[in-house]
Order: structure tokens, then C-alpha cells, then sequence
């Protein structure tokens, strides 16, 4: 199971959009997945997640190592395809390593 975070900045409505794509993509790869809201500044200590989706640019480092991708394109429908792409192949890289 693949535990994702959303993180943002702290309106909900936002993470909500990001947190319902994110679904849907796992869904239809059949990834069995966790998805879990953050604010951007609990980043750094965040621990036993897989990934972080934050969605909005930010230079917070995870203190654990766990990877970071910037997801603002679930949001904005800009460059959605390719970032689902991208997306997908880390998670599937992500659950082969478990």
C-alpha cells in the first residue's frame, strides 16, 4: 500500500481537488494507496509516508528523505497528463521497492 500526502498551504479546498485526482489516478491503476492531508509547513517532519504532493511550489525538505512532487497541475489542469505520468511511474517505482 502507497501512502501519499497532499500538502498545501492550508486552504482545504485546494488539497480537496488534488487528494480527489490523486484517487481517481490510483484507482484506475489499481494502486492500493492512502492519501493523507498536511499543511506545507509540517513537511519537514513528516514520517512513514511514501510521497508528498504539495500543491504549490515550496522549498521545504522532508527530514526523512521522502520524496516531493509538485502537484499543482491536478489543479490547474496545466500540464495534467504529464504529471499524472510522471506521478504514476514514481508510485509504481514506490510500491515495487515494498
Amino acid at each position: 500500500m502507497v501512502k501519499v500526502v497532499v500538502a498545501c498551504g492550508g486552504g482545504v479546498f485546494t488539497t480537496s481537488i488534488v487528494t480527489e485526482k490523486i484517487d481517481e489516478i490510483l484507482k484506475k491503476e489499481q494502486i492500493a494507496h492512502v492519501i493523507t492531508p498536511h499543511k506545507l509547513v509540517e513537511i519537514p517532519e513528516i514520517e512513514g509516508e511514501d510521497l508528498i504532493v504539495v500543491t504549490s511550489k515550496t522549498s521545504a525538505v522532508n527530514n526523512a528523505g521522502i520524496p516531493i512532487m509538485l502537484g499543482s497541475a491536478l489543479f490547474t489542469g496545466v500540464d495534467e497528463a504529464a504529471f499524472t505520468k510522471e506521478f504514476v511511474e514514481k508510485v509504481k517505482e514506490i510500491e515495487a521497492a515494498q
